[in-house]
């Protein structure tokens, strides 16, 4: 390397630390491609708020709901890479590349991962009137119903692993996607929908609780905090495990200093009381990566999921 390129690198490299110390140096966007209401909404803007405290500047929560969250993601990849554009995703950020060739950004390359947030539990809901209550009599009347049980979901990734789940059941439930949990459980409630994935949350057992709704079962390989006794799919369907991770992400290209700067700013957060509370009171487990790991894992996940995409002929266009 040549005289030149050396105090290049150096200008470059000052640069950065310049930008992290004098991060943010105006109001943040937090993108949530959720309606206002839900669990993911109501967590980003009581981080939000803790924020907006330590850094003296606005953090503006922009719900961004539609499309599987590309809609939201969507504004951060066309961002200015100097994260004060910061969007929360969920594992559609991974599966939506790979079952449709029409997103509007490179997920890989229009955007880089901060950390992993929170690690959450699946369960399948139902309306009372279901006939089933238990993961292995949903398998059955799956199986009686031939294609015309449906259920309700808000991501992408649910969709894909209800795909997995009718693969190694023999079934074949319909999906019938929604922009948020939020209107999901309204209309379960009310018997517009019969069934829905979504995840483990007080509020969502509150209505199990009430009896408005019955928790037919969880989906990962371990049982949720909170709910210990909840059968789990596996017992119908033995192998099958699915949960699911929230990330933030920011525009590719951002310093990597500033990167880090706000991961560890996040994290900071995050293990306040409140906020630490808040996690655990809607069922989520605090994972708290760093930039790399998140990254790695986006990566991984990718890998696993791909084959089990085109084992399944899922797609979405």
């Amino acid at each position: 390397m040549n005289r030149r390129h050396l105090f290049a690198l150096a200008a470059l490299l000052a640069g950065s630390r310049v930008a992290a110390q004098s991060y943010p140096a105006r109001p943040v966007r937090l993108v949530v491609p959720f309606p206002p209401g839900g669990a993911t909404d109501a967590l980003a803007r009581l981080m939000a708020d803790k924020l907006a405290e330590r850094w003296k500047q606005q953090v503006v929560v922009d719900n961004k709901p539609g499309a599987n969250t590309t809609l939201g993601t969507d504004v951060v990849a066309k961002a200015a890479p100097d994260g004060h554009t910061l969007g929360i995703v969920t594992g559609s950020h991974i599966i939506n590349p790979l079952l449709t060739n029409k997103l509007p950004y490179d997920t890989l390359k229009d955007l880089t991962g901060v950390m992993a947030l929170t690690r959450f539990h699946m369960a399948l809901y139902a309306h009372p009137s279901l006939a089933a209550s238990t993961p292995a009599e949903l398998v059955a009347l799956a199986r009686r119903e031939g294609g015309k049980l449906a259920y309700a979901s808000a991501t992408t990734q649910s969709y894909l692993a209800m795909e997995l789940l009718n693969a190694m059941a023999g079934t074949k439930m319909e999906y019938v996607p929604y922009k948020g949990s939020a209107q999901a459980i309204t209309d379960l409630i009310g018997g517009h929908a019969k069934l829905m994935v979504d995840p483990v949350l007080g509020s969502t057992l509150e209505h199990v609780k009430n009896g408005r709704l019955k928790l037919i079962g969880t989906l990962a390989s371990r049982p949720a905090e909170l709910t210990p006794g909840v059968p789990l799919m596996a017992s119908a369907v033995p192998g099958y495990d699915f949960s699911g991770v929230f990330g933030l992400v920011t525009r590719s290209g951002t310093p990597g200093e500033v990167v880090h700067r706000i991961r560890d700013e996040f994290a900071a957060v995050m293990k306040e009381p409140e906020v630490a509370e808040r996690i655990r009171s809607i069922g989520q487990e605090a994972v708290i990566s760093t930039p790399e790991e998140y990254n790695a894992y986006i990566l991984a996940e990718t890998r696993k999921w791909e084959p089990v995409v085109k084992a399944t002929g899922a797609r979405l266009d």
